[in-house]
Protein backbone atom coordinates (compact mmCIF):
# COMPACT_ATOMS: atom_id res chain seq x y z
CA UNK A 1 0.00 0.00 0.00
CA UNK A 2 1.33 3.14 -1.24
CA UNK A 3 2.06 5.88 2.02
CA UNK A 4 -0.66 8.49 1.26
CA UNK A 5 -2.99 5.25 1.42
CA UNK A 6 -1.39 4.07 5.23
CA UNK A 7 -2.31 8.08 6.06
CA UNK A 8 -5.57 7.25 4.56
CA UNK A 9 -6.13 4.27 6.75
CA UNK A 10 -5.19 6.09 10.02
CA UNK A 11 -7.33 9.14 9.21
CA UNK A 12 -9.90 6.49 8.29
CA UNK A 13 -10.28 4.90 11.20
CA UNK A 14 -11.57 7.57 13.28
CA UNK A 15 -14.32 8.32 10.98
CA UNK A 16 -17.90 7.20 10.95
CA UNK A 17 -21.03 7.36 8.50
CA UNK A 18 -23.48 5.31 8.12
CA UNK A 19 -26.76 5.19 6.01
CA UNK A 20 -29.26 3.77 3.19
CA UNK A 21 -26.79 1.82 0.28
CA UNK A 22 -29.07 2.76 -2.39
CA UNK A 23 -30.75 6.23 -3.19
CA UNK A 24 -34.90 6.52 -2.73
CA UNK A 25 -35.41 6.80 -6.38
CA UNK A 26 -33.88 3.44 -6.98
CA UNK A 27 -35.74 2.02 -4.56
CA UNK A 28 -39.29 3.40 -5.79
CA UNK A 29 -38.53 2.11 -9.26
CA UNK A 30 -37.79 -1.53 -8.11
CA UNK A 31 -40.61 -1.59 -6.52
CA UNK A 32 -42.56 -0.14 -9.61
CA UNK A 33 -40.61 -2.90 -11.06
CA UNK A 34 -41.94 -5.33 -8.99
CA UNK A 35 -45.79 -4.40 -8.81
CA UNK A 36 -45.72 -4.13 -12.87
CA UNK A 37 -44.24 -7.89 -12.46
CA UNK A 38 -46.85 -9.19 -10.76
CA UNK A 39 -49.66 -6.90 -12.49
CA UNK A 40 -48.79 -8.07 -15.69
CA UNK A 41 -49.04 -11.74 -14.68
CA UNK A 42 -51.91 -12.14 -13.26
CA UNK A 43 -54.09 -12.23 -16.51
CA UNK A 44 -51.99 -15.12 -17.47
CA UNK A 45 -52.49 -16.86 -14.20
CA UNK A 46 -56.12 -16.66 -15.26
CA UNK A 47 -55.78 -18.71 -18.39
CA UNK A 48 -53.34 -21.21 -16.96
CA UNK A 49 -54.26 -24.82 -17.21
CA UNK A 50 -52.98 -25.69 -13.61
CA UNK A 51 -53.26 -29.64 -14.51
CA UNK A 52 -50.20 -28.97 -16.98
CA UNK A 53 -48.08 -26.76 -14.50
CA UNK A 54 -45.20 -29.37 -14.10
CA UNK A 55 -43.03 -29.64 -11.20
CA UNK A 56 -39.99 -28.43 -12.77
CA UNK A 57 -41.98 -25.17 -13.79
CA UNK A 58 -42.94 -25.02 -10.02
CA UNK A 59 -38.97 -24.92 -9.39
CA UNK A 60 -38.42 -22.56 -11.47
CA UNK A 61 -40.72 -20.25 -10.55
CA UNK A 62 -40.30 -20.37 -7.10
CA UNK A 63 -37.06 -20.05 -7.21
CA UNK A 64 -37.05 -16.81 -9.62
CA UNK A 65 -39.87 -15.42 -7.04
CA UNK A 66 -37.42 -16.19 -3.93
CA UNK A 67 -34.67 -14.68 -5.89
CA UNK A 68 -36.38 -11.69 -6.98
CA UNK A 69 -38.23 -10.94 -3.27
CA UNK A 70 -34.76 -11.96 -1.74
CA UNK A 71 -32.79 -8.93 -4.02
CA UNK A 72 -35.91 -6.76 -3.18
CA UNK A 73 -36.30 -6.66 0.46
CA UNK A 74 -32.20 -6.68 0.71
CA UNK A 75 -32.34 -3.27 -1.48
CA UNK A 76 -35.14 -1.30 0.16
CA UNK A 77 -33.42 -2.64 3.69
CA UNK A 78 -29.28 -2.44 3.09
CA UNK A 79 -27.05 -0.12 4.88
CA UNK A 80 -23.89 1.09 4.41
CA UNK A 81 -21.33 2.03 7.45
CA UNK A 82 -17.76 2.70 7.86
CA UNK A 83 -16.41 3.09 11.57
CA UNK A 84 -13.62 1.93 13.80
CA UNK A 85 -11.59 1.37 10.59
CA UNK A 86 -13.94 -1.03 8.94
CA UNK A 87 -16.34 -0.64 6.35
CA UNK A 88 -19.95 -2.86 5.72
CA UNK A 89 -22.77 -3.44 3.98
CA UNK A 90 -25.93 -5.18 5.08
CA UNK A 91 -27.09 -7.25 2.65
CA UNK A 92 -28.34 -11.03 1.59
CA UNK A 93 -24.78 -11.77 3.33
CA UNK A 94 -23.13 -8.53 4.92
CA UNK A 95 -20.19 -7.48 3.38
CA UNK A 96 -17.19 -6.41 5.65
CA UNK A 97 -13.73 -5.34 5.01
CA UNK A 98 -11.16 -3.84 7.57
CA UNK A 99 -9.81 -0.07 5.61
CA UNK A 100 -6.37 -1.50 6.53
CA UNK A 101 -6.86 -5.26 3.92
CA UNK A 102 -7.52 -2.52 0.83
CA UNK A 103 -4.96 -2.98 -1.82
CA UNK A 104 -7.03 -0.90 -4.44
CA UNK A 105 -10.26 0.96 -4.20
CA UNK A 106 -12.70 2.85 -6.75
CA UNK A 107 -14.79 5.41 -6.36
CA UNK A 108 -17.75 5.44 -8.89
CA UNK A 109 -19.79 8.65 -8.70
CA UNK A 110 -21.69 10.34 -11.53
CA UNK A 111 -22.14 13.69 -10.26
CA UNK A 112 -25.84 14.55 -10.75
CA UNK A 113 -27.22 11.37 -11.68
CA UNK A 114 -26.75 10.08 -7.74
CA UNK A 115 -30.85 9.54 -7.37
CA UNK A 116 -30.44 7.09 -10.24
CA UNK A 117 -27.16 5.73 -10.54
CA UNK A 118 -26.04 4.38 -7.34
CA UNK A 119 -22.44 5.59 -6.31
CA UNK A 120 -20.49 2.39 -5.12
CA UNK A 121 -17.01 1.95 -3.70
CA UNK A 122 -15.19 -1.04 -5.38
CA UNK A 123 -12.62 -2.31 -3.12
CA UNK A 124 -9.81 -5.12 -3.80
CA UNK A 125 -8.10 -6.96 -0.94
CA UNK A 126 -6.41 -9.50 -2.55
CA UNK A 127 -8.00 -11.49 -5.85
CA UNK A 128 -11.51 -10.74 -5.33
CA UNK A 129 -13.72 -7.57 -5.29
CA UNK A 130 -16.16 -6.43 -2.86
CA UNK A 131 -19.15 -3.77 -4.21
CA UNK A 132 -20.39 -1.12 -1.66
CA UNK A 133 -23.12 1.05 -2.35
CA UNK A 134 -24.08 4.14 -0.55
CA UNK A 135 -26.70 6.49 -1.20
CA UNK A 136 -25.97 8.68 1.92
CA UNK A 137 -23.95 11.39 1.13
CA UNK A 138 -21.38 11.06 4.62
CA UNK A 139 -20.79 7.85 3.01
CA UNK A 140 -20.15 9.15 -0.44
CA UNK A 141 -17.71 11.42 1.21
CA UNK A 142 -15.76 9.04 3.29
CA UNK A 143 -15.70 6.65 0.28
CA UNK A 144 -13.95 10.13 -1.52
CA UNK A 145 -11.61 10.68 0.99
CA UNK A 146 -10.25 6.88 1.06
CA UNK A 147 -9.53 7.09 -2.42
CA UNK A 148 -8.25 10.44 -2.30
CA UNK A 149 -6.34 9.28 0.14
CA UNK A 150 -7.09 12.12 2.06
Amino acid sequence: MSESAVIADEAMSDFTAEGPAFPLLIKIVATLFIVAIIWSGLPAMQHMQWSEFTDTAVVVWGCASLVTGLIYFWMLRSRTSIRDGVIEQTWIWNKRIAIDQIRQAKFIYVPHMTWLIAPRLVVRSGVSATVFYAAEPAVQKAFARLVSGG
